[in-house]
């Protein structure tokens, strides 16, 4: 009767298993993550090749995110092995939390707050002011040492469900501290950029252009972390939240180095308006140079933090 039991209670256990909902996002978010951190080799190349007079501070930011998203990649990667093979033949093993996956979630949060200081340090230098950098830097810090903490409640915890619903609290705190600082380095950043417009036309593109391009970058991080959030309060049996979790640090760090790396676009854009310029104002007669000195003051006329690409300004 007993052996009956136990062959009824496993059959079901088997049929209940719906890998789709728990192998699937999973071995989906480690492929995206590994596309991400191929354009984070990229992208840092990039940066390298084009920028290498940066202040140093803002290089070794560069150098930590890459370095953090090599052992982010590799985690992923361990946790990718840990369940879709070594769990293959045993589906109750996916309700162990792989040390892996604890490193991630330490490596995740470790990205965000490189990727933020920074922002809030951009915001800074386009505002003049420090109230909103401050209060970014203080979300920041309240989800790096809420990560931390979670962190070492994963590394001692051995049930994923457990750890879901202990920590539940502090995940919720920890993503919406973060979202919250996005939106604020974002919208600020957006906002005190566009009232830098001034009255001529190539200015104003070149404003607006990093607007959208800064609303773009921003918003991208803000959303993956909403979807996450969403997902662990609306569907913790399922891993869909894990899989999202798996990409948070590679979109942050690809934000980061697409910002830096769109300073070329605009550089550029003003190579070229200058060299317009230099031929409009070479056509000889006794005006020749009041076209180029009009031109010339239309392309870099504006704030310093947005055209200049010396060692601070972005």
């Amino acid at each position: 009767m007993d052996a009956t039991n136990s062959s009824t209670s496993l059959s079901f256990e088997v049929a209940a298993f719906n890998p789709s909902i728990i192998v699937g996002p999973v071995v989906l978010g480690a492929l995206v993550d590994t596309c991400l951190f191929g354009c984070l080799v990229i992208q840092t190349y990039v940066y390298y090749a084009n920028f290498a007079n940066d202040h140093r501070a803002i290089r070794f930011t560069v150098a930590a995110v890459f370095a953090i998203q090599v052992a982010h990649v590799m985690c992923v990667s361990a946790t990718l092995w840990n369940t879709a093979v070594s769990a293959y033949d045993d589906p109750s093993k996916l309700q162990i939390l792989p040390l892996a996956s604890a490193a991630t979630i330490l490596f995740t949060g470790i990205t965000g707050a490189l990727v933020e200081s920074y922002f809030a340090f951009r915001l800074w230098k386009v505002s003049k002011k420090l109230l909103l950098p401050i209060l970014s830097l203080v979300l920041c810090i309240i989800a790096q040492v809420v990560s931390i903490v979670i962190t070492v409640q994963a590394f001692k915890t051995t049930s994923i469900a457990v750890f879901e619903v202990d920590q539940n609290t502090p995940i919720t705190l920890a993503l919406t501290s973060r979202v919250l600082c996005d939106l604020i380095l974002t919208l600020s950043t957006a906002w005190y950029l566009k009232n830098q417009r001034s009255g001529y036309l190539r200015t104003t593109n070149m404003i607006d252009r990093l607007v959208l391009w800064t609303i773009e970058t921003g918003l991208i991080t803000s959303l993956v972390a909403v979807l996450v959030i969403s997902f662990f309060l609306a569907m913790k049996e399922t891993y869909i939240w894990v899989g999202l979790y798996t990409i948070l640090a590679s979109v942050n760090g690809n934000s980061l180095l697409a910002l830096l790396n769109g300073r070329l676009i605009f550089r550029s854009v003003t190579s070229e308006n200058l060299h317009m310029s230099t031929l409009s104002g070479s056509g000889g007669g006794r005006n020749k140079q009041n076209p180029f000195v009009i031109n010339a003051t239309q392309t870099v006329r504006g704030p310093p933090e947005v055209f200049k690409c010396d060692k601070w300004e972005v």
